[in-house]
């Protein structure tokens, strides 16, 4: 375990879900081999002279940086901004397909939405704050309505090809 730390900041409710998928002790650590800790590798750097070290603010979580073969965190300890944003971008992605993952399959089934979107938050340990639901609930809709739309799309294109297959067997 590692000794230092980069903070990032997140949205309420994706930082609560954040420290239930990795947290230990209130600070994130991923698991070998994630994107995220690849990121990390790829990303962090030595701390620039000229840019203070950051500490953690309330808003803030704190990422352990672990040890790599190729960089170890009592030098390489900085991330830079970009590499900060991309590493925020894909613990948002990684939330966005848990959230399909676990509520496609039942709202394939009919169930009442607002009801499964609580119950994702409550199983992921995020807070009930109307705010968070809005959020997950609008990130769902727009995700669901992208797929139908796909789906719509492969239908006629489906169709489109069956009605020319059978007018060349004709």
């Amino acid at each position: 375990m590692s000794q230092y730390y980069v903070y990032i900041h997140l949205e309420k409710y994706l930082a609560e879900w954040l420290l239930h998928q990795f947290g230990q002790n209130g600070q994130i650590r991923f698991p070998r081999g994630s994107a995220e800790n690849d990121i990390l590798e790829y990303s962090l750097t030595t701390q620039p002279a000229d840019i203070p070290v950051p500490l953690k603010s309330p808003d803030s979580l704190a990422i352990e940086i672990p040890y790599f073969k190729t960089k170890d965190p009592r030098y390489y300890n900085f991330l830079p901004p970009r590499a900060k944003k991309t590493l925020e971008r894909t613990i948002y992605i990684r939330f966005r397909i848990e959230l399909w993952n676990e509520l496609h399959t039942f709202d394939s089934l009919s169930h009442n939405l607002s009801d499964l979107i609580w119950t994702f938050m409550e199983k992921h340990e995020i807070s009930d704050d109307p705010k968070s639901w809005e959020t997950i609930r609008q990130m769902y809709f727009r995700m669901r309505k992208t797929y139908q739309k796909k789906q719509q799309r492969n239908a006629t294109t489906s169709k489109e090809e069956f009605n020319r297959k059978a007018q060349i067997a004709q």
